[in-house]
């Protein structure tokens, strides 16, 4: 049996960590830069990127994050089933992202100021802008010798390394709060609270012909699963849907 983990965000903080953590991957995987269009897809990547975190000032809210993990963890060192020799290196790495953070600027400063990346930027937001009459720079660029163009891409890149590792294990941190447990959606349908948190992880079989959806808030939400409708594209589903629930 097939199982799928559908994750929903309880608050802004965590929906952006969570586009972050997303567009990140995506953009260390497009960075072999192996043909044409995966060069394309990177910098849509890239740049997307660059807008979340533009509109987004993340830093102090990482900051928050891993110093509560660090106060979580000293807390847990106390506990005598805890084994100390895992705990350590995660406390560790807890309080030296909380340094590098505070004496960082911010993370796409560099970036927003590349004299080969800031024009291009303007073009990628525009439907069927980079064409090459438009960016001639571009089309340049992507006939350089391979190690060139890797070596810039690495560059760019390099630019959001505290970023990633700080996402992931602030994210890494939050799902691990969580246990799944077994609940039942009654007519595809179930509720309740949330004891402020943040983050919801739902694992659901892929046989069940179903996706849910989630709405709500820290304190309260609603799991609804949907099907695909030729119709109307999506409808409710009437069946019983047994699935694993962790809160987060």
């Amino acid at each position: 049996m097939t199982e799928l983990t559908y994750e929903h965000p309880l608050n802004e903080k965590l929906r952006t960590y969570l586009r972050l953590e997303y567009l990140l991957a995506q953009l260390y995987s497009l960075q072999a830069l192996d043909s044409e269009w995966q060069q394309q897809a990177f910098f849509n990547t890239l740049f997307d990127l660059i807008e979340v975190l533009d509109r987004n000032d993340i830093r102090p809210d990482l900051i928050k994050d891993c110093e509560r993990c660090e106060t979580a963890l000293v807390a847990w060192a106390n506990h005598p089933s805890v084994s100390d020799d895992k705990l350590q290196p995660v406390l560790q790495q807890a309080v030296r992202l909380q340094s590098d953070l505070l004496r960082s600027n911010k993370f796409v400063g560099n970036l927003k100021d590349d004299k080969f990346l800031a024009p291009l930027r303007q073009r990628f937001a525009i439907p069927g802008g980079t064409c090459y009459f438009d960016v001639p720079q571009l089309h340049y660029w992507l006939n350089l010798p391979q190690s060139e163009r890797s070596y810039m891409a690495e560059q760019w890149c390099a630019e959001f390394s505290l970023l990633q590792q700080a996402v992931s294990f602030v994210l890494g941190f939050s799902r691990q709060k969580g246990q799944f447990t077994d609940v039942t959606a009654d007519n595809g349908f179930y509720q309740s609270n949330t004891d402020q948190h943040e983050l919801l992880r739902i694992r659901y079989p892929l046989e069940a012909g179903v996706y849910p959806t989630v709405s709500g808030n820290k304190y309260r939400y609603a799991i609804r699963f949907m099907q695909l409708s030729d119709d109307s594209g999506r409808c409710s589903s009437e069946k019983t849907i047994c699935f694993k629930l962790a809160s987060c």
